[in-house]
C-alpha cells in the first residue's frame, strides 16, 4: 500500500468520527409551535402540541424537575398529562424538542389548574325577601373570587367582605316560604370550579290573626286562615315555653285547633309560627283568658228598712278581675270584692239578679239568684193602717148607734117638738130659727123627765 493510500485511509477515519460531533453542532430542532390544555382538573393538566419528526421532548417544572416525554410516534399531535398539581394556582413549564441529543431553546406554556369548590355554605341570615349566605374562602385566602347562579336565572359576581377567612353574600328580592337552588363558582385566572350546589329557604309569612272561636275553664279553640302553600305546617308556643307541632291539616281553608289542659280564669301568652322546610316565621303573638268557673256560695242579706240588698259570695279560683251583677231596670253594676251593697229599693220586693265572674273582658255562665228587701217596716206600716181603719169604723159604728138611739128617742116626742129636730138631722136651712128654742123645750122637758117611756119596752099588763 502506498503512502498515499495510508493517507485517505486515515481521513476517512477522522471523518467518520468528526461527524456526529459536527451534526449535533449544527442541526438544533425547532420549538414546538404552540401548546394547547385540551383537560384540566384541579390537580392535573393535559397538554397538547403539533408532534415534530423524529423528536422526543423534555419537560421541566419551575422548581428545576425535568421528566423526558418520548415523542408519539401515531399521529400528528402529543398529549401528555401532567399531575398531581395543586388545584387553583398558576404553573409553568418549559418544553423542549429533542433531536439527537441537541434540544430547542424551550417552549414556555403556563397553565391554571381548576379551583377547588368552597367546602359549605350556610345562612347566616334570612327574612321573608332575602337570604345571607356565608362560606370559608378558598384556601383561607383572597386570591379567589366567586360567582354565584341562582336557578333559572344568570349569574351574579358575589362580592365579599375582605379580611378574615369568611366570606358573606346576600342574595336579595325573594319571595318568602320559597326554596331556592344555587351554585356557587371559585374563580381563579379566568377559570371556574366545577360548582357547589346548595339550597336556601326565605322565611315563610306569619299568620296574619288569630281568632278564638270557643273557650271553656280548660281549653281554647283558635282557628286562623291557611297559608297557600301546600308544604306548610305551623308551630305553637306556650308561654311555659312547650311547643305544639301542628301538622294534620285538612283541605279547608281554616286551621282549627283545640288548646287543652288549661287553668280556668287564667290569662295565657302564645306564640303561633309558619314553618317552611324547617325555617319559622317571625311568629304571631297573641293572649287570650280562659272562662272563669262561676260564682259560688252566693246568698243574699237584707238591709234594714228594706232599702236595699247585700249580695255576698265565695272568692272563686284562678284569675278573675271582678263580678257583673245585672239587675231588671238597671245597668250593670261591678265589684271586684266578694260583696255588692245595691241600695235605692222598694221594701218586701222581690228582685232577680244575674251574676257574671269576669276575667278581663270574658264573662263566666250566668248564675242567677232572687232576693226579697226587708219587708217589716212595710208590714208594721200595714198593721197601723188596719188598726186606723178598724179605728175608724168603730167610730163611725158608734156615732151611727148614737144617732139610731137618739132617733129612737124622740120618736116618741110631741109633734111640735119633733118637727124641729127632724129638720135639724136633714139639715134644712130654713129651720134653724125655729129649731132653736124647741130643741131648748125639749131638753127642759127630758130634764124634768117628762119624756114618753121607752118604745121597745115589753107592754105593762093591764
Amino acid at each position: 500500500m502506498t503512502v498515499r493510500s495510508v493517507e485517505l485511509v486515515l481521513l476517512l477515519c477522522l471523518c467518520l468520527c468528526v461527524d456526529p460531533l459536527w451534526g449535533q453542532q449544527s442541526v438544533a430542532p425547532l420549538n414546538v409551535a404552540s401548546v394547547s390544555v385540551k383537560a384540566r382538573t384541579e390537580t392535573a393538566l393535559t397538554l397538547e402540541w403539533i408532534r415534530a419528526i423524529n423528536c422526543s421532548y423534555s419537560l421541566r417544572f419551575t422548581n428545576g424537575t425535568e421528566i423526558s416525554l418520548p415523542g408519539s410516534a401515531d399521529g400528528s399531535v402529543v398529549n401528555y398529562t401532567v399531575s398531581p398539581l395543586s388545584p387553583g394556582a398558576k404553573h409553568t413549564f418549559i418544553l423542549y424538542t429533542l433531536l439527537r441529543g441537541a434540544r430547542s431553546s424551550g417552549f414556555t406554556i403556563t397553565a391554571v389548574t381548576t379551583p377547588a369548590n368552597v367546602g359549605s355554605v350556610a345562612v347566616k341570615a334570612r327574612s321573608e325577601t332575602g337570604v345571607t349566605l356565608e362560606w370559608n374562602k378558598v384556601g383561607g385566602s383572597n386570591t379567589y373570587s366567586y360567582i354565584l347562579k341562582q336557578s333559572n336565572k344568570s349569574e351574579a359576581y358575589a362580592p365579599m367582605y375582605w379580611g378574615g377567612s369568611v366570606a358573606t353574600h346576600t342574595v336579595s328580592s325573594l319571595s318568602p316560604g320559597i326554596k331556592y337552588n344555587f351554585t356557587l363558582y371559585t374563580v381563579f385566572g379566568g377559570e371556574r370550579s366545577s360548582g357547589y350546589n346548595f339550597s336556601a329557604v326565605t322565611m315563610p309569612l306569619s299568620v296574619a290573626r288569630v281568632n278564638v272561636t270557643q273557650r271553656s275553664e280548660t281549653q281554647l279553640v283558635i282557628s286562623w286562615e291557611k297559608a297557600n302553600s301546600s308544604n306548610i305546617s305551623y308551630i305553637l308556643s306556650h308561654s311555659n315555653r312547650t311547643e305544639t307541632s301542628i301538622t294534620d291539616l285538612d283541605k279547608s281553608s281554616l286551621v282549627n285547633y283545640t288548646i287543652p289542659s288549661l287553668s280556668p280564669g287564667t290569662r295565657y301568652t302564645f306564640t303561633l309560627f309558619t314553618v317552611f322546610e324547617g325555617v319559622r316565621s317571625r311568629g304571631l303573638n297573641f293572649s287570650s283568658v280562659t272562662a272563669s268557673v262561676k260564682v259560688s256560695g252566693l246568698r243574699c242579706e237584707q238591709v234594714t228598712g228594706g232599702s236595699g240588698l247585700v249580695l255576698v259570695w265565695t272568692a272563686p279560683g284562678g284569675v278573675w278581675t271582678g263580678v257583673e251583677v245585672l239587675m231588671e231596670g238597671r245597668g250593670p253594676q261591678y265589684s271586684n270584692r266578694t260583696r255588692l251593697e245595691l241600695g235605692d229599693l222598694r221594701p218586701a220586693r222581690w228582685y232577680n239578679l244575674t251574676l257574671k265572674l269576669c276575667s278581663g273582658d270574658v264573662r263566666s255562665a250566668p248564675v242567677s239568684i232572687r232576693c226579697l228587701t226587708d219587708p217589716r217596716g212595710v208590714i208594721a206600716g200595714a198593721v197601723l193602717v188596719v188598726l186606723f181603719i178598724v179605728f175608724l169604723c168603730c167610730l163611725g159604728v158608734c156615732v151611727k148607734c148614737r144617732r139610731c138611739i137618739t132617733k129612737r128617742k124622740t120618736q116618741h116626742a110631741r109633734p111640735s117638738s119633733l118637727a124641729p129636730i127632724e129638720a135639724l138631722e136633714e139639715g134644712v136651712s130654713r129651720a134653724p130659727v125655729r129649731a132653736k128654742p124647741q130643741t131648748s123645750v125639749l131638753n127642759k122637758q127630758l130634764s124634768r123627765g117628762t119624756l114618753q117611756e121607752n118604745p121597745y119596752r115589753s107592754p105593762r099588763p093591764q
